[in-house]
């Protein structure tokens, strides 16, 4: 849409304003109104018997707020499929001049979305989606108005308001699941406190289910592998695997994933120990990589690894034991931010065992994450050790030690003295829920969908914008040539960004200077935050991703700690000119091109202005020059 008819929407938007309300009092109370309205609609609309989640993919409400949408079509094709938005379906066309054409794709222009909804984002430029997205107006004042008008219980007790509660809980996770796109046929949801509470609660049963097999033929433990780009917090699995259990980085990417499937090298453990795969022997085991780097915002085969695995299992032959009982588990919290999960959870035979989602990076509120298990899969989880309040139907604490467990009938969880009845999540969700914040992920899902439309459609215009930022940061030189970014990426310069299936809307990198030397990370964000632009910068929870991307050696690991580096303020940020860390800036569904150019302008003035009178490479309409790609 032209600049022109943009500012002219908002002329007319604020005349009818001053029209219909007098003053910002008036306007405010009718605002209420509406909300508390369009809320307790909602809620009844859930707990009716006759409710059925729609899918971001659907269309919104009738009531909910209509544009025309404008598609650049030498930006973004779309081909609209069901089912929580799949990226995977978003063709993308690398023309020269298409970071200049952002496409639009929502119902209202986002300037305007962003004065109506996001007006707290006017206190400085946001940059950090990756690490929370912006909670919308309407989401919070919808659950203010929720919560105000009816009265809620702990959903373990069995009165009135409690029962309101439990049958809230059960409709939103119903229209969660429907939003990612997972069937509940098939898929259940487990609500945690964040992603990494979720990645937790499957090691932990893993680790116990390891420790009760040490008599076994596998010798107990249990065989963990996981992909060098993986978040902390998937890393961290490792110490789980027990004395006689075996874990292996893929140190080598993607390709040596894909060898190891195909069977064409033997993994062994960085500990010692087989992988399955490697032997005739039958082991637990447990794989598991990123949606999306957390670092760089490269995107990772999503189902296609779990699928492939899970087809090696069906094989005849000795070997197929091993396969048969290694599990997969997907890390999409960066991922689901800015992309559905519909292809993910798409064929629930080539979908991952468990995928861990955080709520917040998606919606901004509430602090929410989620598991996301494939029914036929999620017997594993059963066998866990610890079990919490609202976990159990039954548990003796004199006598003899006993508990009956809800959660699925199976039979490979019969222990002598234990028994097993009732919904998965059920058995997983240890103690009260957060059924406040629950109710709230409810009215965050209409309020997306209202705004956004769809998952897919918040992926085409990120992914445009994002290669607007990147082509301008590439255009950045100083006077004698000096390229002021160094920019993280795999494959030819830009063939990712553009393209929603290869790169989210995230990017690392580091500042030269003049000579050539590095700027530290931690003084680009500090003067970043100067100027009121709001990045993040450091180890980014990336281990294995970021010394791969800063072409580390182990060596040079090593002597980074003994230097004293560590992750987090106070860092080391450069050790012999190499730096430790990057800066990372990432977008979120109601960023802005402002938000880019301020970004842009922010580099240009801070560092090119400072150490050379000239400036960046640029046409004679002082507009910027992009390299060829």
């Amino acid at each position: 849409m032209a600049r022109s008819d943009i500012l002219a929407r908002l002329s007319r938007r604020q005349l009818e304003r001053r029209t219909t309300a007098s003053n910002r009092d008036v306007k405010q109370v009718t605002q209420d109104a509406s909300w508390r309205r369009k809320s307790l609609v909602s809620i009844r609309r859930r707990l009716s018997p006759t409710f059925r989640p729609m899918s971001p993919s659907s269309e919104p409400d009738s009531d909910a707020p209509r544009g025309s949408p404008v598609v650049v079509t030498d930006v973004v094709s779309l081909n609209h499929g069901s089912g929580g938005g799949n990226s995977n379906n978003i063709n993308h066309n690398n023309n020269n001049d298409s970071d200049t054409k952002i496409p639009s794709l929502y119902s209202k222009p986002v300037e305007l979305i962003r004065q109506e909804e996001y007006p707290h984002m006017n206190q400085g430029t946001y940059l950090d989606h990756g690490g929370a997205t912006v909670p919308a107006l309407a989401t919070l004042h919808r659950t203010t108005a929720l919560l105000s008008r009816d009265l809620y219980g702990n959903p373990h007790s069995a009165n009135r308001p409690a029962a309101r509660s439990t049958a809230a809980v059960e409709a939103v996770r119903s229209a969660a699941l429907a939003f990612l796109g997972a069937d509940p046929a098939h898929f259940d949801l487990v609500f945690t406190a964040n992603a990494t509470a979720a990645i937790k609660l499957v090691g932990d049963a893993f680790r116990d289910i390891g420790e009760d097999s040490g008599s076994g033929a596998s010798g107990g433990g249990f065989w963990y592998g996981y992909h060098r780009e993986a978040h902390t917090s998937l890393v961290g699995v490792r110490e789980l695997v027990g004395p006689a259990g075996a874990h292996h980085c893929f140190v080598a990417g993607d390709d040596e994933v894909e060898a190891w499937l195909d069977g064409k090298i033997e993994v062994r453990g960085d500990n010692c120990g087989a992988a399955p795969g490697s032997g005739s022997r039958s082991r637990l085991g447990l794989m598991a990589w990123p949606g999306q780097s957390n670092l760089t915002g490269r995107r990772l085969p999503t189902a296609r690894w779990a699928g492939r695995v899970r087809e090696n299992g069906r094989r005849r032959g000795v070997a197929a034991a091993a396969w048969r009982d290694t599990y997969t588990l997907l890390d999409a919290a960066a991922l689901a931010m800015t992309s559905g999960l519909g292809g993910v959870f798409a064929d629930p035979e080539a979908a991952p065992d468990f995928v861990c989602v955080s709520f917040y990076k998606i919606f901004g509120f509430p602090d929410l994450g989620g598991l996301v298990v494939r029914k036929d899969s999620g017997h594993i989880l059963t066998l866990r050790k610890y079990f919490g309040g609202g976990t159990v139907l039954m548990v003796s604490a004199i006598g003899a030690a006993w508990h009956i467990s809800k959660g699925l009938n199976a039979a490979t969880g019969g222990a002598a003295g234990e028994g097993h009845g009732g919904a998965l999540h059920e058995a997983l969700e240890d103690g009260t829920l957060p059924f406040h914040s629950i109710l709230a992920l409810g009215e965050a899902i209409d309020v997306h969908t209202e705004l956004y439309g769809s998952m897919q459609n918040i992926s085409a215009y990120t992914t445009a914008l994002m290669r607007r930022m990147y082509r301008g940061m590439r255009a950045l030189r100083y006077g004698n040539g000096q390229p002021l970014c160094k920019v993280y990426e795999e494959g030819s310069k830009g063939s990712g960004f553009g393209d929603a299936q290869r790169q989210g809307s995230t990017v690392a990198f580091n500042v030269f200077r003049a000579d050539g030397c590095y700027e530290p990370y931690d003084v680009v964000e500090s003067l970043a935050n100067d100027r009121g632009i709001y990045v993040r910068s450091g180890g980014i929870c990336c281990p294995g991703g970021m010394f791969t991307a800063l072409q580390y050696e182990p060596w040079q690991l090593r002597r980074a700690r003994s230097a004293g580096h560590h992750c987090g303020a106070g860092g080391i940020g450069l050790i012999n000119e190499l730096p430790t860390g990057v800066v990372r800036a990432s977008l979120g569904a109601m960023s802005t091109v402002e938000d880019v150019d301020r970004f842009l302008a922010f580099l240009r003035e801070t560092f090119i202005a400072r150490e050379d009178s000239a400036y960046a490479s640029s046409n004679e309409d002082g507009s910027l020059r992009h390299p060829e790609d």
